[in-house]
């Protein structure tokens, strides 16, 4: 087991200033004039911060209304998280909240139209495939009803027996999203998109040898990755069979899907976010396993934007198929005659046509019901590489739930590739008590290994963890590599919160000397954890060299107290990153969301 921790030095983090880039000299010049602020300045500041995110929220919640009468606005004015759907006449015959998986984002016009057919207001909580689990394991909470990608995380949670009527609402098959221009490359496609049949075998050999990375959703945090990582399991045990704990623990096995979990070079803790990310940056990420249905929805901005789409590519010796099942959480609520009217018009003939215009299928063996219709052939277009035949799917057969869980373990202890990770924390004045105490708390969740292996985001031996508090100026980087990341932890919890705030000073810090030589060994992030509002005088300065810099790493943020979001979000487009909202809520909870996508 692979364990050190590490003080870095000042020689070996250029803490003298006359060593430092001309740029950081003036930055730590402009800190000597500025020291830390007085409390009045510090109330001056977060009454502007106040105010100015106010003003945001006003001007967000007046152009929120959508056309199909949804509402996406949840307490915090997250969109992301929740999304509310009211019958248009605005009569309501009952209300339901459904802890549901991110993808299910792309069906909202089904959903909207069953709300109306139904009568039902339906909230949907976006969350992930192990939230979901772990939602049902502690009786369900408020919710009346669970929507995952697979029943695999129902039969795995439902440990209460507290599930009803579930019924899957529609298919996808988890595939390789690859750009048109690499797939055809690789010799896997040719210019009219037909592709060829491609092995796991194939796809390993195009990892060795350099030519292919891709982005994947973390296995233990959500479904698609979990999915793809049983297939690939399934596939190289050469077993037309489904996993057994004696197959898993087949060294021959083990490497081979570690050199293709090798190849990940962003990972994620949502199927629907990650799409985003590829859409949003394609130059930079032209390969995904995700959803097939969310493969046609990025193909679908791809072409719009005149971008390289991607091509589909199911693997021709086993594939996943997300069953995408909605489930009664009977928890004495008395909610069955809302839940049946709803899921009645959800699967109804009108609502399996909108499922087949968003990219899913509901026909019977994975076929399409409605491949006549106009909009359907849109979706599943044969230049995206979209094959519609069931022949295509060859179905891997699920494991036990026990055996599912012990792959888990496996996958996030031994198999995944390394993760290098950069905690820039803020230990501001401001952070003195309950501030402090809740970041203490949420590394702990994170990185103390018996606490983060009840979130499966446990450190594995190869991992590195490097924290750099931050208050006026950086502090001296500590890092850990391997799982002994005790000593870390209690330097988190000894140093003292004072003085003022500088993120910048933190992520010019992460940036310039604690990031690895070579960074295709790890997934790679920095996440950056504030509750105030940075010198803006330093922002400009960071921005120019953080696109200079020969590689970019994203940089999450956490943010809670009086972190400024308008901020935070900047940072966040720099990077092709993620803010996650801590004040409200657990913070552990949001330190082991941000992990899971590292």
């Amino acid at each position: 087991m692979t364990r050190a921790i590490t003080k870095l030095g000042e020689s070996d983090q250029s803490d003298d200033p006359n060593q430092r880039p001309a740029w950081q000299q003036r930055q730590r010049q402009q800190h000597q004039q500025h020291p830390s602020p007085t409390p009045l300045r510090r109330a001056i500041t977060r009454l502007a911060a106040v105010v100015a995110a106010t003003t945001a929220m006003a001007l967000a919640l007046a152009g929120c209304s959508s056309g199909n009468g949804s509402d996406s606005a949840n307490e915090s004015g997250d969109s992301s998280k929740t999304q509310t759907f009211t019958p248009k006449s605005g009569k309501s015959s009952g209300k339901l909240t459904i802890a549901s998986g991110s993808e299910n984002r792309e069906v909202a016009s089904a959903v909207q139209k069953a709300a109306e057919d139904s009568g039902v207001t339906v909230t949907l909580d976006y969350m992930g495939s192990l939230d979901i689990m772990s939602t049902l394991k502690r009786g369900g909470d408020q919710y009346d009803a669970v929507w995952p990608a697979s029943s695999m995380w129902i039969s795995m949670g439902d440990t209460k027996h507290i599930v009803k009527d579930q019924q899957s609402t529609s298919t996808t098959p988890i595939v390789f999203g690859i750009a048109k221009s690499k797939a055809v490359s690789l010799g896997w496609a040719s210019d009219d998109g037909t592709t060829k049949p491609v092995s796991t075998k194939d796809l390993i050999d195009a990892v060795s040898a350099g030519k292919l990375t891709f982005s994947m959703t973390s296995a233990t945090q959500s479904n698609s990755g979990a999915s793809a990582y049983l297939a690939f399991l399934t596939a190289l045990s050469g077993k037309n069979e489904a996993l057994t704990s004696a197959t898993l623990k087949d060294a021959k096995l083990q490497e081979s899907a570690k050199t293709l979990l090798s190849g990940v070079d962003r990972s994620s803790g949502s199927s629907d976010w990650l799409k985003d990310m590829v859409v949003a940056n394609p130059d930079r990420f032209d390969s995904m396993v995700n959803y097939e249905s969310l493969v046609i929805a990025a193909d679908l901005e791809l072409t719009k934007a005149g971008k390289d789409p991607l091509l589909a590519i199911y693997p021709s010796d086993g594939i996943a198929v997300s069953d995408s099942p909605i489930g009664y959480v009977d928890r004495g609520q008395n909610s069955e005659s809302a839940y049946r009217d709803f899921v009645k018009a959800l699967t109804s003939k009108d609502g399996k046509l909108l499922f087949e215009q968003a990219g899913r299928r509901t026909g019977l063996g994975g076929r399409l019901a409605y491949a006549s219709d106009a909009k359907v052939k849109d979706a599943f277009r044969a230049e995206w590489g979209i094959n519609t035949s069931a022949d295509a799917l060859k179905t891997i057969a699920l494991p036990s739930a026990s055996v599912i869980s012990e792959a888990l373990d496996v996958y996030q202890r031994d198999l995944r590739k390394p993760s290098w990770t950069v905690w820039v924390v803020d230990y501001s004045g401001s952070m003195f008590g309950a501030g402090k105490n809740g970041v203490v708390n949420g590394l702990k969740s994170a990185l103390d290994p018996a606490e983060a292996a009840k979130s499966m985001i446990e450190p594995g031996d190869e991992d590195v963890n490097i924290l750099i508090p931050f208050n006026s100026e950086a502090m001296s980087a500590i890092r850990a590599t391997g799982t002994d990341t005790s000593d870390l932890l209690a330097q988190a919890e000894s140093l003292d919160a004072s003085g003022g705030t500088n993120i910048y000073d933190g992520l010019d810090k992460a940036l310039e000397s604690n990031m690895p030589s070579d960074p295709s060994k790890y997934t790679t992030a920095i996440v950056l954890m504030t509750d105030g509002q940075s010198l803006t005088d330093d922002q400009s300065t960071f921005n120019d060299n953080y696109r200079s810099a020969s590689r970019q790493y994203p940089i999450f943020s956490i943010m809670f107290g009086d972190a400024d979001p308008t901020q935070l979000k900047e940072i966040a487009t720099l990077s092709n990153a993620k803010v996650f909202d801590g004040r409200n809520g657990d913070l552990a909870s949001v330190f082991r969301q941000v992990k899971g996508y590292n």
